[in-house]
């Protein structure tokens, strides 16, 4: 088969989840598929293509003559060159790794695959702009409706499609993201400089308010949270020692969440260290304590696995798609309950052996998600 794939989101400089999507799985399509052709499409010269992997455009390097006919860089590119070329080449399958079509009415002979990766505008509308809540329900709804195949990262997330748009689910496939393999020690002991680790944009639906006020709790003993009998006492090895890490670009609606940051008593200690390349994500990884998600939605969660990867023991939200893929090798929290985060926290930090237990699982855990997977089972889409 001529499959064509929109890989447009490589072009943007900040890193997000579904850039990262978009990379790995063109990259594992070019491993395990050795039948089909493929054709690569985005907004930008051939001599800018090491754009399209922050500096490094080996993720291409299998088909990069086949990125054809591409255009200089425009704002609507997808919705206006791209589609007029896509009808030009012909192929069997368009491949969209994002939840939109280019089209405004599909052509017959062409068949369409997108991915939707959550639903968060519908779940969360306080959480987005009025403008952007209306452009992603505008480009999800249309490509819902016309994609004859359409790709989700979870279970729950394909739930959300049928019940906000009704679509049948017999075409719906769920394939799970997938995640680097590490050779990671399993951490025994607290680092000199301990430190809780959050991965993710700076947005409200993340719930880094409530992960702020979970760390003024932990830091701030006696506290009455843990004067229950039945949690563990607060943080022994020195509380006032640890730090938390939030790695991330700034998203939408941010600015409450700086504020927080800035107003709280351990403002010092909270540290936002922006977009972080590659080499400094895994460095975080590998010097964490603890990592939290405490997210009120995802629809995928990839850091948790990427946490996991490292033998980073995880306490994440028990909601979405969070639970479904961490099972029983993370501590799972109400994400809207602080003292709650607080609490799973400091259990943790307190308790050497469940560290070393979640470590373990989360290791094991992380070992069942391949992006080689992911790919093979997309391969399977195309074919149906």
């Amino acid at each position: 088969m001529k499959i064509a794939i929109n890989i447009n989101e490589l072009t943007l400089k900040q890193e997000t989840g579904v850039k990262v999507y978009t990379r790995e799985i063109v990259r594992a399509l070019g491993e395990v598929d050795e039948k089909n052709e493929y054709f690569l499409y985005a907004s930008c010269r051939d001599g800018d293509l090491s754009r399209l992997n922050n500096g490094d455009s080996s993720c291409l390097s299998y088909n990069q003559d086949a990125i054809n006919r591409v255009s200089t860089n425009s704002k609507f590119w997808t919705y206006t060159k791209f589609p007029r070329e896509i009808k030009k080449d012909k192929p069997d399958v368009l491949f969209m790794p994002i939840q939109a079509t280019p089209f405004f009415r599909k052509p017959k002979n062409i068949k369409l695959v997108i991915t939707v990766h959550d639903l968060a505008f519908l779940l969360f509308p306080k959480h987005f702009t009025l403008k952007d809540r209306f452009l992603l329900n505008f480009h999800t709804k249309r490509a819902v409706q016309m994609a004859d195949r359409i790709i989700v990262p979870s279970k729950a997330t394909k739930n959300d499609i049928i019940k906000f748009y009704g679509v049948d689910g017999n075409k719906i496939e769920v394939i799970y993201h997938g995640v680097g393999t590490r050779q990671c020690l399993v951490p025994t002991e607290m680092a000199n400089k301990p430190y809780i680790l959050f991965v993710g944009s700076i947005q409200p639906r993340k719930n880094i308010v409530r992960l702020i006020e979970a760390f003024e709790k932990i830091k701030n003993p006696p506290n009455p949270l843990f004067q229950r009998g039945n949690f563990a006492p607060p943080f022994k090895k020195g509380a006032r020692g640890i730090k938390l890490i939030i790695a991330g670009g700034k998203g939408w609606m941010s600015d409450e969440i700086y504020k927080k940051a800035k107003e709280s008593e351990f403002s010092k200690e909270i540290e936002f260290m922006g977009s972080v390349s590659d080499d400094e994500l895994a460095d975080l990884y590998k010097n964490a304590t603890i990592f939290v998600l405490p997210s009120l939605y995802e629809g995928f969660g990839l850091p948790v696995l990427e946490a996991m990867s490292y033998g980073i023991p995880c306490v994440v939200s028990d909601n979405s798609s969070l639970s479904e893929i961490t099972g029983d090798s993370a501590l799972l929290v109400d994400a809207y309950n602080s003292n709650d985060i607080a609490e799973k926290i400091n259990v943790l930090l307190n308790d050497e052996k469940l560290r070393r237990d979640l470590s373990k699982r989360g290791v094991e855990n992380a070992g069942k998600f391949s992006w080689i997977k992911a790919a093979e089972k997309v391969v399977e889409v195309f074919r149906k």
